[in-house]
């Protein structure tokens, strides 16, 4: 997985690094909405050990939920993995990634 993760950014450059870290912020951002929004919060902070209400409850819950974002590392990768080659057809993308290649090469 390593191997074609590697490929995938010498192939995508930027577009792959962009495509990662948007997916990651959206799992914290879900992740985040989720637990304000009524995620058994008590539970959870008994099991992570972080406070998810009160003065400190914003940030227990940024920790929280990038915590929960960390669980679900390997299918983030394989979202990148699938989802990159998806956004790299895209015309304006496709140029950009062409540019790049012929400016790597020249």
């Amino acid at each position: 997985m390593k191997t074609r993760f590697t490929t995938l950014f010498n192939e995508y450059g930027l577009v792959a690094i962009v495509v990662h870290f948007t997916i990651f912020g959206l799992s914290i951002l879900g992740f985040a909405v989720a637990l304000r929004m009524g995620l058994d919060t008590q539970a959870l902070s008994q099991k992570l050990g972080v406070q998810l209400e009160g003065a400190s409850g914003t940030a227990g819950t940024l920790f929280a939920a990038w915590l929960l974002s960390k669980a679900i590392q390997v299918p983030r990768i394989f979202a990148t993995l699938v989802l990159t080659p998806l956004v790299g057809r895209i015309p304006f993308v496709a140029r950009r990634i062409q540019r790049n290649r012929e400016e790597t090469k020249g």
